[in-house]
């Protein structure tokens, strides 16, 4: 039963915080920015393909046609994600956050136990980790990718500490796992973060192998534990990892600069917000006023454990074996989150696999929040166990600094209460401060509390039970105070925009070409199945963006090409010149007379480089109906046709298009879709080859005559990718099975 009672607390805790977000209305979720922006737009999107009896492998309605599993973000093939066969979308990611602050927590208290912490220590640190800022303001923003995917890193840590403990290599395959569902759970670039605190775990033994008997193979062992949990990791995550990198380097993602990879950067200026984490401001009701995304800014971990934090690390009598290791991993992660304003990430930027197509470095500083949350874990169970070292403590709380903190604290409180007075909400300077002399006072309070508490523990005027009960409950009221104010449930409405557009292009043939529209806004019609030029997704093939960008303008040949039938603008300007087809409620819907069919034929092709196809394709005295560009010869037969031709679409699913071809002679057929690896072709069900056509484009040989041709996405990354996860899945399982009967044994 004590192995259940601290996990069984912890989800208690949970509940407790966010049981009001766990039973929702489908009209709410916990809430809003990428959650509804993305998440629960792909999740209708696949759930929508799975009952139409599609596996969402490709996704027609955005970016003329997108790969959509090989997206780690909806995270389809990670196993908590499948709530949403049992749950409605919104409710289900309430769930999925609870579970993996959980996750978070009981991870920590386990890792902790291991590394020597008593119940209370652990218990801490759990409580640091699961309800921090950092985790807290992720899940205000909807970033659901971040958090389940971090939440996963102190379990993966346990699995390897226990897995050398065993002494045997056979351990690390079962600790892959956690590995693996790390990396499954939706935001590789977070995972990034996990795999170098792993690394740094890993080198951490090895060095202490190495102090211990100066053995070359003792320090080795370590790292090969850790590169064979790691490599098993990677290959039970196969199915999903080998497709998403066969994705990202053909996205944006791989032309990326320094610029963008330090975009969010972490500023030294907010060194304060570690003890005031609203010191600029919050976005929920005064408005933030600091630099960059508030979300990605917040590292709060809490003033007490801070505190705790700090009295391990300097105070040599409480110090801990892994007191260095875990300084190191926070003071890392808080240099990496810097970014640009310091030297590491640009290392990191250029030395390291896949950091270059990362941006917000302020990410890193989950480490450093890691870092906290275990340290003031050791440190309270040092102060529980050795009563010695409750006299490190007296020079935190010793002199006249609670004194002064007291006057700083009735000071900021008198003043916030006299600029409340002064009318805050007419003038917006008024109320940015009081809004910091609340949080100051706040802070003080905290501040004043903690110092107090350590002060009675220190002269041994509280016990050990009593300290730590006072310790936990501190933080845990720091915590959920700013947790709880800050995450809060927002109401999903339909959004009027799409549906306006789905009904004013109702029983057309064409894309749509939504200009003017926000970036946030363009997910919203595939609900209402309309198909789209443009999409919202931090990840877009880099061709197709340059095909749609090299000329900004809605009149453009490119929007041509890719059957963008209609323009749609809240401004009538954008329209100018093209027939009006619909307006209502401020949506202007525009035909745009040159767009071409879903499919045409051309007999004619001209072979030019890469780089020289965007101009040629969009020089006006190039036509594009009956001559293709290619990038490299062909040895399609091409004849000028002696009659009329005839392309239709008799069957559009998301993986699989058929059309029925008539051409008057040899051809090629060129399609309004997106190039992408992994479309495979048939001609009256002979295979044959895809070209890529006019710079971003899918294009087939057809002969003369009356013919069917069937283009169906089956990548086969993903096949050898589920080849991969299901040998690695069976000879994990063999090797747990073999551990336990060694164990009984």
């Amino acid at each position: 039963m004590k192995r259940i009672s601290v996990p069984l607390l912890l989800a208690l805790l949970v509940l407790l915080a966010y049981v009001d977000l766990l039973t929702l209305p489908p009209d709410q979720a916990i809430t809003g920015y990428d959650l509804n922006h993305l998440f629960l737009q792909w999740w209708r999107f696949a759930l929508d393909s799975l009952r139409g009896g599609e596996l969402p492998l490709w996704n027609p309605y955005l970016f003329s046609g997108v790969p959509f599993l090989a997206n780690p973000q909806p995270a389809l093939l990670y196993p908590p994600t499948w709530l949403l066969l049992v749950r409605p979308a919104a409710q289900a990611a309430a769930w999925l956050v609870a579970l993996h602050l959980w996750l978070a927590a009981v991870g920590m208290y386990a890792w902790l136990r291991r590394e020597g912490a008593d119940r209370a220590g652990a218990t801490l640190g759990a409580v640091v980790l699961g309800f921090s800022g950092y985790l807290a303001a992720r899940t205000f923003a909807g970033h659901l990718g971040v958090v389940m995917t971090q939440a996963w890193l102190p379990l993966i840590l346990w699995a390897y500490r226990a897995s050398l403990a065993r002494r045997r290599w056979l351990a690390a395959l079962p600790a892959g796992l956690p590995v693996a569902m790390s990396l499954l759970a939706g935001h590789t670039a977070s995972f990034l973060y996990v795999a170098l605190a792993l690394a740094a775990y890993a080198l951490f033994y090895g060095w202490q192998a190495w102090q211990a008997d100066h053995s070359l193979r003792a320090a080795l062992r370590p790292l090969g534990l850790w590169a064979l949990m790691q490599g098993v990791g990677l290959a039970l995550a196969a199915i999903q990892l080998l497709p998403t990198l066969e994705f990202i380097r053909l996205t944006t993602r791989q032309q990326t600069d320094y610029a963008f990879a330090s975009r969010f950067s972490w500023p030294p200026a907010y060194l304060l917000t570690l003890l005031i984490p609203n010191l600029f401001g919050e976005p929920g009701r005064l408005g933030y006023w600091g630099d960059g995304a508030y979300e990605e800014l917040v590292l709060y971990a809490g003033v007490l454990p801070l505190l705790l934090a700090l009295a391990l690390v300097t105070g040599r009598a409480i110090r801990h074996r892994l007191t260095t290791f875990l300084s190191l991993l926070a003071g890392g992660g808080l240099f990496l989150a810097l970014g640009e304003f310091g030297v590491l990430h640009r290392l990191a930027y250029r030395w390291l696999p896949l950091f270059g197509s990362t941006r917000a470095p302020a990410r890193a500083g989950f480490l450093l929040t890691f870092g906290v949350a275990a340290l003031a874990g050791l440190a309270l169970t040092h102060l529980r166990r050795d009563p010695s070292a409750r006299g490190m403590l007296r020079p935190w709380v010793r002199g006249p600094l609670p004194w002064l903190l007291a006057g700083l604290g009735t000071l900021l409180t008198v003043a916030s209460l006299l600029l409340y007075a002064l009318q805050r909400e007419t003038n917006p300077q008024i109320g940015r401060l009081w809004h910091v002399a609340n949080n100051s006072a706040l802070f003080v309070l905290f501040l004043l509390l903690s110092v107090g508490l350590l002060y009675l523990w220190a002269t041994r005027r509280l016990t050990a039970r009593q300290g730590t009960i006072l310790v936990i409950a501190l933080t845990l009221l720091d915590l959920w105070g700013f947790a709880r104010t800050l995450i809060q449930p927002v109401t999903l409405t339909e959004n009027a925009y799409w549906r306006l557009v789905a009904e004013m292009t109702a029983g057309g043939d064409g894309r749509v070409l939504p200009w003017g529209l926000g970036i946030f806004e363009h997910n919203y019609g595939m609900a209402w199945g309309v198909r789209s030029v443009f999409g919202y997704d931090p990840l877009e093939l880099s061709r197709y963006e340059a095909l749609t960008t090299a000329v900004p303008d809605p009149r453009a040949r490119a929007y041509d090409l890719l059957n963008a039938r209609y323009l749609v603008t809240t401004l009538p300007s954008d329209g100018e010149g093209l027939p009006l087809l619909a307006e209502r409620d401020g949506v202007y819907v525009y035909e745009r007379p040159n767009a071409f069919p879903p499919a045409w034929l051309v007999h004619q092709a001209e072979v030019h480089p890469p780089e020289a196809l965007l101009a040629r394709l969009n020089a006006s005295s190039f036509d594009l109906a009956a001559t293709v560009l290619l990038e490299r010869p062909t040895d399609c037969p091409l004849e000028a046709p002696a009659g009329a031709e005839q392309v239709h679409v008799t069957r559009r699913g998301n993986n699989r298009l058929t059309l029925e071809v008539h051409a008057a002679a040899d051809g090629i057929l060129v399609l309004s879709e997106s190039a992408y690896p992994g479309w495979r072709a048939a001609v009256d069900g002979r295979a044959a080859p895809i070209l890529r056509a006019d710079y971003a484009l899918r294009a087939v040989c057809v002969p003369a005559g009356d013919h069917q041709v069937t283009l169906t996405f089956a990548p086969l990354s993903l096949e050898v990718g589920a080849g991969i996860t299901l040998a690695t899945l069976l000879l994990t399982a063999w090797a747990a099975v073999r551990l336990e009967s060694a164990r009984r044994r």
